[in-house]
């Protein structure tokens, strides 16, 4: 019972973009992958070797946030803006400053955005969607209280 009292909780999360903190509904996508390739040695029939191959591809990243009437805060966040100061998003304890965990890349960019479905039948939020870009994530956890 006391392993599950330090679960981290996936609802409260800070981002900061370009050095500026930004309020955001979800972030999803928070991963980082690394290509291998297989290499046979001749003559040993037993194992393989796997080695890195250069990155052929980034990373993506999605902010989702309801866009209020009049915004301008985030207007910024279109295609082709470059975040030169990196992505840091830090998930935060329910109680406490310290965050329980943090991913850090040191540049990106959007690479797309998308607005929800204009409905007029509806009368739920209208939801944007920002696609970034990065060269890889770094996660630090935090192991204060655990």
């Amino acid at each position: 019972m006391a392993i599950q009292n330090n679960l981290a909780k996936s609802t409260k999360f800070k981002v900061i973009l370009n050095g500026k903190p930004l309020g955001f509904s979800k972030v999803s996508n928070i991963s980082a992958t690394m290509e291998f390739e297989t290499v046979t040695e001749g003559g040993v029939n037993d194992r393989v070797h796997y080695l890195q191959k250069p990155r052929q591809s980034m990373d993506k990243l999605i902010l989702e946030y309801g866009i209020a009437s009049g915004e301008l805060s985030r207007t910024t966040l279109t295609a082709g803006y470059e975040l030169k100061r990196g992505i840091i998003i830090m998930v935060m304890p329910e109680k406490g400053m310290i965050p329980t965990a943090t991913y850090q890349a040191n540049w990106g960019v959007v690479t797309k955005w998308e607005i929800d479905t204009l409905d007029a039948t509806s009368s739920g939020l209208l939801i944007k969607k920002v696609e970034i870009s990065h060269n890889g994530l770094n996660e630090t956890i935090n192991k204060i209280g655990l």
